[in-house]
């Protein structure tokens, strides 16, 4: 690379930019950033030293490709992995069922992408790395220019213009481009450095001037020079800064808040459980802006000026008429105007589709002030912006109002809180007076107290786990996240039913543990087809396993919410993973009925009714349940064996089902006497799987999972029989393991005959049943075979034996040949002959040069004397042995 680069940014070759990310994506940790500040510092070249606020040519072009997420200036781009899954194999031709079609559409599934599950981009590239060779010719700006692109059709709800974008953009690209720009369209770089040191690479106070604007563009002309230091940062008017946080605190730890706050007297606003806002507006240029809590401008939804909009015509008209313009800070909440409350999230309302008038409308609860009057007040303390902010304007019920607040002691927090939970709200958020307001900081003087961060607050519920799904990132290939399950029982059956999906909780230590005990027993879960005895809704996992197989985990959550995901319609809001119960067995754990007693008691809110010195178990006592199993799930009884001999030793069974002459449990026992070991569920040291067929629903599931081999209970009666252990053969085999498969190819050819003992009449006849011919072999009319060899070898014969011959063959239907028994006949010649390229005539003619009669029956010999007596040009009369002497194999 030059020192510098001579051309500004946006004219970058895109193909340079790739190779830059994947020098930082292989290198090693320590050397990440200084590949990265080298690539700055010679991409700034000679604007290095410009101060100059409005130019152009600036770092942004390339800035906003390293952190897509943190771009605000373009919006998402609809685009997921299966919808480029599916793409590609359309763009590059692919069979559904093809290797590289089934790497793109289950790029999580280790079995089929191998190394690079979990990583689309990465499988993507080991698909076209050799139908791609070439770079392409693209620069960043011209990417730049078709992201955006993407992301306006996007926002039309164009899809099919997206599609067509994708396809002539990916064409134009090599593989490794064509990777890297995935990672774009993903928002997921993987280059294993997090924004902050992409950003502090840049400029060393690029992170705190982002932590305000939240805005790229204006980080890299604010800094464009390296020198440069920014003294002071300030909140400015229409610009979107990141606000500021509450740092979570239990209701117990009393020295935290006695340490950070030296005022007895505090602020005790309710936690609000809607969407954080904030609102910028100005009486004199008629304009207002909303920005989320992540920058993202919500305006247009709501209204730019006094006209427009569904809220700023009528807060417009609540400001009081000394107000020039403020940027107020709150959260944007869902009102019901019918019971006169707020809806929290767990209804499932989102309050950017919200509508004034509406039984349930859009409401501003305001907070603090930040801005006024053309002023930056963030340094004054709390309680002087409240004194401002009470000013500011007149609330309106259920449209623009104050958040409810309290002064309180630092004593009377646990009533407040009590209060909280008895009123079913989130929490409380306790602020220091004294607190300026610091933009993006957690560390400030505001804290957040919910009754989830309390031991004992929040109610425990052991579900099962039932399914689980492939991480990303750095748990590609690892189930990181698990599908729970309650448990419902009818009679003597039972199933399991799906009510939410959990992740967070586990230490890394524990999810190994926990992956280690059940990686066994997972089975893949394929389209269309439902476990036996499980249940979910559109949330599909990757993998299932068996209840009996399974874990209990003890899992906690705020509340009970609706869901349209799950079959029941309910899932858990916020679950986190408390521990993993080994303790308890799997019928154990919470069943439907005592949970929806759980949600009668609670009304949906998980937590207990007061966080007070007689309740903190935080538990509902339920009702155990004991959960008979039949008779069939059962196992034998140790007492009653009687040791017989070794044959088993050391090998361990799973019976499925009953035999012709003995059940179940009589079987397991038999296999105990023979010094055996019987388990309910094959695991990794299971030696095979005995069932009837492999129609059972446990023995086809079984094979889905292809781990164990599955045997006919035939073969185990006939080792009890013999009184000893005999060696499997293909009449016992109903399903075969890789491993046992490849000892068994060892013993058997494909027909079942043994390559080492002597053949009876039984093994022969059991053998030739199993072969069958293909009819495209014995085709005649289109002989497919040459016409393979023609197009492989350029029309240049490689098998040319029989190449001049054209050989009829006597007593020979060729238009209806035996698939069976034919080695009575010559068909088998007949094949090798047209192998070798000769020539089979129906009738002879003047052309034939051979016939053939089978030595078995000479009884047309005379005839065909008489025939070739009667040529011109007289053809040979062979028997089947003339082909196998003329090949020399």
């Amino acid at each position: 690379m030059a020192s510098t680069i001579s051309k500004p940014c946006n004219k970058i070759p895109f193909e340079l930019f790739c190779r830059v990310c994947e020098d930082i994506y292989n290198a090693k940790n320590e050397k990440k950033v200084l590949i990265l500040e080298k690539f700055i510092s010679k991409c700034r070249g000679s604007i290095e030293k410009s101060d100059n606020l409005n130019i152009e040519d600036t770092f942004y072009p390339v800035l906003r490709l390293l952190l897509p997420v943190s771009d605000k200036q373009r919006g998402a781009y609809g685009v997921k992995e299966a919808a480029l899954g599916k793409l590609y194999v359309k763009i590059l031709c692919l069979a559904k069922d093809s290797p590289d079609a089934q790497k793109l559409l289950n790029f999580r599934v280790p079995k089929v992408s191998g190394s690079t599950a979990g990583d689309f981009a990465e499988t993507l590239y080991w698909v076209i790395r050799s139908r791609f060779e070439d770079n392409g010719s693209m620069s960043i700006a011209d990417i730049n220019q078709i992201l955006d692109e993407i992301a306006m059709k996007h926002a039309t709800n164009e899809s099919r213009e997206v599609e067509q974008i994708l396809q002539s953009m990916l064409l134009k690209l090599s593989a490794n481009e064509q990777k890297w720009l995935i990672r774009l369209l993903l928002k997921d770089m993987r280059l294993g450095i997090a924004h902050t040191k992409i950003l502090k690479a840049y400029h060393d106070d690029a992170n705190d001037l982002y932590d305000v604007c939240n805005d790229l563009k204006k980080v890299c002309k604010m800094l464009n020079n390296p020198s440069v230091v920014l003294h002071e940062i300030s909140v400015n008017l229409f610009e979107p800064f990141c606000p500021m946080l509450s740092q979570r605190c239990e209701i117990t730890d009393d020295s935290k808040i006695n340490k950070m706050v030296k005022n007895e007297d505090l602020f005790v606003d309710i936690k609000l459980d809607g969407e954080r806002f904030q609102l910028h507006w100005s009486k004199e240029k008629n304009i207002f802006k909303y920005f989320s809590r992540r920058g993202n401008d919500y305006t247009d939804t709501y209204g730019c000026n006094d006209v427009n909009g569904i809220l700023s015509p009528v807060l417009a008209k609540q400001f009081k008429s000394d107000v020039k313009n403020c940027i107020l800070d709150g959260e944007m909440m869902c009102y019901n105007t019918k019971y006169k409350s707020f809806s929290t999230k767990a209804m499932n309302i989102d309050v950017k589709k919200l509508r004034i008038g509406n039984t349930h409308q859009p409401c501003f609860c305001v907070f603090d002030i930040v801005y006024y009057n053309d002023r930056v007040i963030t340094n004054l303390p709390l309680e002087k912006r409240l004194d401002i902010l009470n000013t500011i304007f007149e609330p309106l019920e259920g449209i623009f109002v104050h958040t409810t607040r309290h002064k309180a002691r630092k004593n009377e927090l646990m009533k407040y809180l009590n209060d909280a939970i008895d009123n079913h709200e989130e929490g409380i958020v306790v602020k220091d007076p004294l607190s300026i307001y610091k933009p993006n900081s957690r560390n400030a003087g505001w804290y957040k107290i919910k009754p989830e961060y309390t031991d004992g607050a929040l109610i425990e519920l052991d579900l099962l786990i039932i399914g689980g799904f492939y991480g990303e990132g750095k748990k590609r290939g690892v189930v990181s996240h698990f599908l729970m399950g309650l448990l419902e029982k009818d009679g003597e059956s039972f199933k399991c039913s799906a009510i939410s999906r959990v992740s967070s909780g586990f230490s890394t230590e524990e999810l190994a543990d926990l992956s280690r005990k059940l990686s066994s027993h997972w089975q893949r879960v394929y389209p269309g087809k439902m476990p036996p005895n499980i249940e979910w809704g559109k949330e599909k996992p990757d993998l299932w396993i068996e209840p009996e197989s399974s874990v209990i985990v003890q899992v906690k959550a705020t509340e009970i919410m609706t869901s349209n995901i799950f079959k029941s319609k309910i899932t858990l809001r916020f679950p986190r993973i408390e521990r993993v119960r080994y303790d308890k067995p799997w019928h154990d754990c919470l069943t439907v009925e005592e949970f929806e007693s759980i949600i009668k008691q609670t009304e949906g809110k998980l937590y207990t009714s007061h966080t007070d010195e007689t309740n903190t178990s935080g538990k509902i006592k339920k009702t155990r349940v004991t959960l008979t199993v039949d008779k069939k799930f059962l196992g034998p009884n140790i007492r009653d064996i009687e040791f017989i001999n070794n044959m088993f030793e050391d090998k361990e069974f799973c019976v499925l089902n009953d035999s012709e002459t003995l059940n179940k449990s009589e079987i397991e026992k038999k296999i105990l006497e023979y010094g055996g070991r019987v388990v309910q569920n094959p695991g990794n040291d299971t030696f095979c799987v005995l069932a009837n067929n492999i129609k059972h629903i446990r023995a086809h599931a079984i094979k889905l999972s292809g781990k164990h081999s599955i045997i006919s209970t035939k073969w185990i009666l006939s080792c009890f029989t013999d009184n000893e252990f005999l060696n499997w053969t293909p009449e016992n085999v109903l399903f075969l393991s890789k491993e046992h498969q490849l000892l068994m190819d060892e013993k058997f050819d494909q027909y079942g005959d043994s390559y080492t003992e002597l053949a009876t009449v039984e093994t022969l006849r059991r053998a030739m049943d199993r072969v069958e011919l293909d009819d495209d072999l014995v085709n005649t009319e289109v002989d497919a075979f040459l016409e393979f060899q023609n197009e492989l070898f350029n029309e240049e014969q490689c098998f040319k034996i029989f190449e001049k011959c054209q050989v009829y063959f006597d007593d020979l239907n060729l238009e209806n040949l035996p698939v069976r028994n034919f080695h009575t006949n010559t068909v088998l010649e007949m094949l090798i002959f047209k192998f070798n390229g000769g020539t089979v005539c129906k009738n002879i003619d003047n052309n034939t040069t051979h016939v053939v009669i089978h030595s078995s029956s000479k009884n047309n010999v005379n005839k065909y004397q008489t025939m070739k007596r009667d040529r011109n040009q007289a053809f040979e009369i062979v028997d089947e042995n003339w082909i196998t002497q003329k090949i020399k194999w």
